[in-house]
This record gives C-alpha cells, sequence and structure tokens, in this order.
C-alpha cells in the first residue's frame, strides 16, 4: 500500500477544519497543544466576523451621512437656496375671465390680460398687472392693505373697485368706479376718487379727468346699452377692451350713437352692427 507523502501529510495537520473532524471523531488522540490551537482558531473566525460586521455598519453610516450632508448642507458657492415662485400666473385669451381671491375680492381679466397673485396671499394682499387690462374690486380690510404693481409703479387701496389698464412697458391708466385709490410713481402719490381718471407719461400722473364711473367696468356685462355715446369714446373703449388699434377713414369723432354692445358676440359682429348705424367702415 503506497505510503503518504510528508508533505500531505503535514498539510492536512495544517488544515484547521481536518483537525477539528479528527478532534470530533478521536478527541482522546488529540493533544492538549493542538486543543489550544484550535480554540485559538475559532476565536480569530469569531473575531473576524464581528469586524467585517463593523466595518459593514460604519460602511453604511457613512453613506447616509454623505446623503444627509447633499440633502441639508449648502452647496459652496451659493449664498442662499432656490427659493420657489412667490406668483400664481393666471392670463386670458380671447375672452373675458373672473377671478375669485382668497379675502373675498374679485379681479375680472379683459381679454390677452395677464396678473400674478401672491401664492400667500391671506398674509399679503399683492398682485401684479403684468399684461392687458383688469377690474377690481377690493373687499375692504383696514389692516392688510391691497397693493397691484403696474411697470414700476404701485396703486395701494384698502377698499374700492377700479380699472388698470397696462399702456406699455412703463404707464398705465387707472379709472375709480367707487372709493378711493393712491397712485404712486416717480411723479410722487396721487389720490383719485370715484368717476376719475388719470393717465401716466414716463412714469408720473398727468391731469385727473371727470368721467361716467360707468366706464371703469361698462365691459363685465354680457350686452351693454349705451346711450348717445360719442364715437371717439366708444372706440376707445372698444381698442381699450380688445386690446386692439381699429383703423377708419375720415370720421366724425364727436358724432353720438346709441346701440347695445354684445359680449357674447365676436368684435366683427358689433363693427357690423357699429358701421350700419353710422355709414362708416370702422374695423
Amino acid at each position: 500500500m503506497p505510503r503518504k507523502s510528508r508533505r500531505n501529510k503535514d498539510h492536512n495537520n495544517n488544515n484547521p477544519d481536518e483537525q477539528w473532524l479528527q478532534a470530533w471523531s478521536k478527541p482522546s488522540a488529540i493533544g492538549m497543544q493542538k486543543k489550544q490551537i484550535l480554540l485559538n482558531s475559532i476565536n480569530d473566525r469569531i473575531d473576524n466576523r464581528r469586524r467585517r460586521k463593523k466595518q459593514m455598519f460604519f460602511i453604511g453610516l457613512s453613506a447616509a451621512a454623505a446623503i444627509l450632508v447633499a440633502v441639508f448642507i449648502k452647496i459652496p458657492g451659493n449664498s442662499s437656496a432656490v427659493s420657489a415662485n412667490p406668483w400664481q400666473e393666471l392670463a386670458t385669451a380671447d375672452s373675458s375671465k373672473k377671478i375669485l381671491l382668497e379675502d373675498g375680492s374679485i379681479v375680472w381679466l379683459a381679454p390677452w390680460s395677464t396678473v400674478k397673485v401672491h401664492t400667500d396671499f391671506s398674509k399679503q394682499r399683492s398682485t401684479v398687472l403684468s399684461k392687458g387690462m383688469a377690474f377690481f374690486s377690493v373687499a375692504k380690510d383696514a389692516q392688510h392693505p391691497f397693493t397691484i404693481g403696474v411697470n414700476q409703479q404701485r396703486i395701494t387701496v384698502i377698499g374700492t373697485a377700479f380699472t388698470i389698464r397696462k399702456l406699455d412697458p412703463v404707464d398705465l391708466q387707472l379709472t375709480v368706479k367707487e372709493g378711493r385709490v393712491a397712485l404712486n410713481n416717480t411723479g410722487g402719490n396721487q389720490l383719485l376718487t370715484a368717476g376719475q381718471q388719470v393717465q401716466t407719461a414716463q412714469a408720473v400722473t398727468g391731469m385727473v379727468q371727470v368721467i361716467d364711473p360707468n366706464a371703469a367696468d361698462w365691459w363685465l356685462q354680457q350686452q351693454v346699452r349705451l346711450q348717445n355715446i360719442t364715437l371717439e369714446e366708444l372706440l376707445n373703449r372698444i381698442e381699450t377692451y380688445y386690446q386692439v388699434k381699429l383703423t377708419h377713414g375720415t370720421i366724425n369723432k364727436k358724432f353720438k350713437v346709441s346701440l347695445t354692445w354684445d359680449l357674447t358676440i365676436s368684435l366683427k359682429e358689433n363693427l357690423t352692427v357699429l358701421n350700419s348705424l353710422t355709414g362708416y367702415n370702422i374695423h
């Protein structure tokens, strides 16, 4: 029978698993020195497993800390976190729109108009007329004034009704139906009351004009009966409301007409009625 080589014998003797199998089957054949060696190998395995678990724990903890740092610590170079947009934008197309605000105030937007409302409106009653024309019916609240920004000008009220028209990137037209309105711009502060209208030039308030208070919101009804209105005034209202520039030949702007303007039909159809009454070709 061939003899095992010395090398194989030493290899088996140095294998802890083989030695433990031998110790399990023949415990009496294992000397004290080998028993101590086997016990030491078991302790080493247990310590290695514990160290691996600790390493995995600290790796996971480090990853979690890195995520928290990325979320809560500001990126170098940014002085502040990106803030949310404080304005909600509302716009119209070819028809008017009624907007009910949190405080009970109402905003009517004319066609092709845009207004921005502060998202925290209950604490800050602020709006911005970005485009076109709007009629404001403001609920009274002495503790929280209502403001409207137009270009670099500001209108401040407590409780009133008025129309603002943005003329261009600088100027505006303000028509007061009821109450009092304060207009502040580079020319100073101007207080207006019901039946008054102003137009600014280069952000400076012009002469105050006295007008019919109903001119401020005539377009809020579906059908408006206009009695003895001059063509000049009528065309001005039409161009203001529809955001258009009408063309025509020679006309008598002081000529007065009486008609019903129907806001439920198109501008073209209304102009057809006007032309039939005047004999002009306004389009």
